[in-house]
């Protein structure tokens, strides 16, 4: 099977390129830059700037399936520094696969759209209910990054009405694991509160970690994304889908658990000032389970062990992740 991974140079995207290698596909991979960590995996790697609709147009050409992950998009810090530039960009890089994968006669496509998509009033108690992926409308999604991920739903399912064309959807819930940026504005919190912990020169110290630590998040591992990516690829699914685990954590928590697993003493130093999303976000996974027949199963201890023994590796070692800058993962 020809298949195409775009954003194949992102965290999720190299995760991705490795899977379907794995399963005997021909992978092209395409993305602005190749993978930060790792050699890609991709039989073919194309260097393409896809807010340009010829680059688009070359990247899907014969291709089977094709997995959308390309967009311009990183944690908190970087949503709230860059509005402007993550809509412009996101807006022509979706539009763009989009369009190409139709006029390329793509047999299926699969968008990882976020569930940035949920509208706030959902998610301001840190106890609210699951998000279940019928409850979108009323709109009101989180930031400007949302806003996008909703209007390429929307395409999507237009295109799939109008021109027959079969897009499989999934909305990602916080996705982490090795390779994935741990400093700088690009990086998620799980990740971040990782490489601050490792950071600590003792058994012992003090991190900063942005709100007041009662905000609770469900984190995905990686590797369960890209078995849900692949299953959905696989299935008749026509509707959105959450790809996501339903294990929820408070922050406090989280660092608590970090701590434990890097066998140190930390204290939590709260910036109430700092922007922090919403304030209750979990994934709701019945129509995962019924439609796909499984459901992200990685507990958030045993991720959060490999997580931070990969992020501790990489600090021994010198490296950084804070000044790169790229267009990947959906």
């Amino acid at each position: 099977m020809r298949t195409v991974v775009t954003g194949a140079g992102g965290f999720i995207g190299a995760h991705l390129v490795r899977f379907l290698a794995q399963q005997g596909c021909h992978v092209r991979g395409v993305d602005l830059r190749h993978p930060e960590f790792a050699p890609s995996a991709a039989d073919e790697f194309v260097t393409a700037d896809l807010r340009d609709p010829a680059a688009a147009a070359d990247a899907v050409a014969g291709a089977d399936v094709v997995f959308a992950l390309a967009a311009n998009m990183g944690g908190i810090g970087w949503t709230h520094a860059a509005p402007a530039e993550i809509l412009r960009d996101n807006l022509l890089i979706s539009t763009n696969t989009v369009e190409a994968c139709r006029a390329a006669g793509v047999g299926k496509v699969v968008y990882t759209s976020s569930a940035c998509v949920y509208p706030g009033y959902l998610q301001r108690n840190p106890d609210d209910p699951p998000l279940r992926e019928d409850r979108v409308f009323p709109a009101e999604p989180d930031m400007e990054y949302g806003w996008e991920k909703l209007t390429t739903e929307i395409l999507c399912a237009t295109y799939r009405r109008t021109y027959r064309m079969d897009i499989k959807v999934a909305r990602l819930h916080a996705i982490y694991g090795p390779w994935g940026s741990y400093e700088g504005l690009r990086a998620k919190s799980l990740s971040m509160l990782c490489g601050k912990v490792a950071r600590i020169p003792d058994q012992a110290g003090e991190i900063e970690v942005w709100g007041d630590g009662t905000q609770t998040r469900s984190y995905c591992y990686v590797d369960d994304c890209v078995e849900g990516l692949w299953r959905l690829s696989k299935s008749t699914v026509d509707t959105p889908v959450n790809l996501g685990s339903e294990e929820r954590v408070t922050i406090a928590e989280l660092v608590d658990r970090i701590a434990v697993v890097a066998g140190k003493t930390v204290t939590s130093r709260y910036l109430t000032d700092k922007p922090v999303g919403p304030r209750g976000r979990s994934s709701d996974n019945t129509l995962c389970r019924e439609l796909l027949g499984w459901a992200p199963e990685t507990s958030l201890d045993e991720g959060l062990r490999r997580t931070y023994a990969w992020i501790e590796q990489h600090l021994a070692a010198g490296d950084s992740t804070a000044d790169v800058v790229r267009s990947t993962d959906g």
